[in-house]
């Protein structure tokens, strides 16, 4: 779990605050303008309310772009075909297969459509069909400012802010499933360690996502170190990707009887890099000096066994599980070391 249980709870509990309040807010602003206004403007308040600053600005952003071509195509829908029940139902019809089609290219048309059905289908005795919409827009326009107001000004949980919790977690997890994985190949046993990657390769892509809208969102209203954030995403990437295959040599492990002549140098590699993992995750710049050392005494300890003959004494098949397992490992740790070497390069003084 990347958060607690009572963390959840309190982080929903703002949610439900801050919604409820942009909910309020759209009622009291669209009042002012017009009594009878407010039905949508609360509609839309709820409807772009999201957990996370960037996710709100990115709905806000869909609906009134949104809110806009449905009117616009409702209008011209309403003038063009018949002033029949059926003339309308038949626009309606094609105007929101046209937006459910033109989705593929935007997720804006989704919005669209609502608008509409809105503009189209609502009753409307007066059939004044130009001052429907307009104000169904500005009714729409009053719920997708109110929710931008709270969502900045109220509890503003930042999409960066988000992802530096989430990546601090996951270094600490990752290195925790590296001491498993580690353990399990100098046993040779491979028990328990089937699909124990699969949370950390699933949360990967969510982490894209939020990196994404803080760029695209939030980055005028929240100054944080993109540089540093896009390192830490892509050294997790690489972390998961070396452990994934030091676990398909675990569980490659059948009958195996031969000896880790290296397993010290291997578990101070490991024990350097796990040190170097947690502290990227902890938003600290770490000495390496240490994994630098480890790295190199074991391709000495390596070279020398090399040259004593004792690489060719087992078979083909334990020997390439040792290599894989072993170049792995180092990978993972040269790869913390560039990683390490780039934060210095970017980090803000």
């Amino acid at each position: 779990m990347l958060l607690s249980g009572s963390r959840q709870r309190t982080e929903f509990i703002k949610y439900g605050i801050k919604t409820a309040l942009a909910a309020l807010l759209s009622y009291f602003l669209a009042s002012l303008t017009d009594p009878d206004l407010g039905f949508w403007a609360v509609i839309s308040a709820v409807i772009v309310m999201q957990r996370n600053v960037a996710a709100s600005m990115q709905m806000c952003g869909y609906r009134l772009v949104g809110t806009a071509i449905g009117a616009t195509m409702g209008m011209t829908a309403l003038y063009i075909v018949p002033p029949t029940d059926h003339g309308r139902l038949a626009g309606f019809l094609v105007t929101v297969g046209l937006c459910a089609y033109l989705k593929r290219y935007t997720n804006r048309f989704s919005m669209a459509a609502i608008t509409v059905t809105i503009v189209m289908l609502a009753p409307q005795a007066s059939g004044d069909y130009i001052h429907y919409a307009l104000f169904r827009v500005a009714e729409i326009t009053i719920g997708v400012c109110s929710t931008f107001i709270v969502a900045l000004l109220i509890w503003p949980h930042h999409a960066s802010a988000e992802l530096k919790e989430r990546l601090q977690e996951q270094f600490t997890r990752c290195a925790d499933k590296y001491d498993i994985i580690v353990n399990s190949f100098m046993a040779l046993t491979c028990t328990s360690c089937k699909g124990m990657l699969a949370d950390l390769e699933g949360e990967i892509h969510y982490n894209r996502e939020l990196f994404r809208g803080y760029l695209r969102h939030e980055r005028l209203f929240v100054d944080d170190d993109s540089a540093m954030l896009d390192i830490k995403i892509e050294t997790l990437v690489q972390c998961v990707e070396h452990l994934h295959a030091m676990l398909h040599v675990v569980m490659e492990l059948r009958d195996s009887k031969y000896c880790i002549v290296m397993e010290a140098e291997i578990r101070k590699v490991v024990k350097e890099s796990q040190d170097v993992m947690r502290a990227v995750g902890r938003n600290m710049i770490p000495d390496t000096r240490k994994l630098e050392q480890a790295l190199y005494s074991a391709d000495k300890h390596l070279e020398g066994l090399r040259a004593d003959g004792m690489i060719q004494r087992i078979s083909m098949r334990d020997m390439m599980q040792i290599v894989s397992f072993y170049h792995s490992a180092q990978q993972l740790g040269e790869d913390l070391l560039i990683s390490v070497k780039k934060q210095n390069k970017y980090k803000r003084v």
